[in-house]
């Protein structure tokens, strides 16, 4: 009977082990930093900005933790000082708002996509901070 011995394996079986909980959360906040900034940039390149109320209340709604995974959502949060929900304003001008054009006497303002057009490109951001604080939390250990 052959026997071996191999070490690399209990040694990446030891980091994967000592990714709980703290370690996600970490990693999972690495990714929504990122996915914050994405977004604030795309604000400011729509230039959708007139008090920056919705800019500087773009944020996570915390982390929420689920049998060996976590996740959160990044959005504007709260109000602005007129008492509107920055997240309201988002959605209205990302989607656009009027139902039908036929039916309305001004035009159908379109939203201009300024999230849902970018979710390839944020989601590949998110994915490469998540990645790098992952890696350098393996490396720590």
């Amino acid at each position: 009977m052959a026997r071996f011995t191999v070490n690399g394996v209990e040694l990446v079986e030891q980091q994967l082990n000592g990714l709980g909980r703290p370690m996600i959360r970490k990693i999972v906040e690495a990714g929504a930093g990122a996915a914050e900034k994405r977004m604030a940039e795309n604000v400011r390149l729509r230039m959708h900005i007139r008090n920056s109320d919705m800019l500087e209340s773009i944020g996570n709604n915390g982390i929420r933790e689920f049998l060996n995974a976590a996740s959160t959502d990044v959005y504007p949060q709260g109000d602005d000082r007129k008492g509107v929900r920055n997240a309201t304003k988002a959605y209205v001008i990302n989607y656009g708002k009027g139902k039908n054009p036929t039916k309305r006497k001004k035009p159908n303002k379109t939203g201009d996509k300024f999230i849902t057009g970018d979710e390839e490109k944020a989601e590949a951001l998110v994915y490469e901070a998540m990645q790098a604080e992952s890696d350098r939390l393996i490396a720590e250990l």
